[in-house]
């Protein structure tokens, strides 16, 4: 038996998908300044992790709103769906510890020195953004999803 999804709240799936074109933007700025033609810089600051972080948070905010307004309206939630939406917050987390490490004390590099997103912190950036598309790829409803939970019937007596 399959389900197909109402979509509800269309001006809020535009505006959700609008935010993440935006939280896409900003990521990629603060990943790529000299794309923009804002490079002033050869290290990678304070303000560019912040950027690009909070481009990343604001995609994986605005998917998870999408996703949710995508499925239907009293469906619970399967296995599948709840690890996805862990493992896209863990990602997150991920990439936000292993990109701004330097700047937190956990790098290689000390403080007083001018920050550097070196390998192991661009590998770990990309690992934690990875673990997020893959946790948002879970997280989207199936199509074959289970019904929307509702009371069972009432059972018939049968009479002698």
């Amino acid at each position: 038996m399959t389900f197909k999804p109402a979509i509800r709240h269309p001006r809020r799936i535009h505006f959700f998908l609008g935010l993440n074109f935006l939280g896409a933007f900003l990521f990629l700025l603060g990943i790529q300044p000299g794309l923009f033609g804002l490079d002033r810089s050869h290290v990678v600051g304070y303000l560019q992790v912040i950027v690009f972080l909070s481009g990343l948070g604001v995609v994986v905010l605005s998917s998870f709103a999408v996703e949710t307004m995508l499925r239907p309206a009293g469906r619970s939630w399967t296995i599948r769906e709840d690890i996805g939406a862990r493992l896209a917050a863990t990602g997150y987390v991920f990439a936000a510890v292993a990109s701004s490490a330097d700047l937190i004390g956990l790098g290689n590099q000390p403080l007083p020195g001018s920050p550097h997103l070196g390998l192991l912190q661009s590998i770990g950036l990309f690992l934690g953004v990875f673990i997020v598309v893959v946790g948002l790829f879970l997280y989207h409803p199936g199509r074959n999803g289970h019904p929307p939970v509702t009371a069972p019937p009432p059972a018939e007596k049968n009479a002698p």
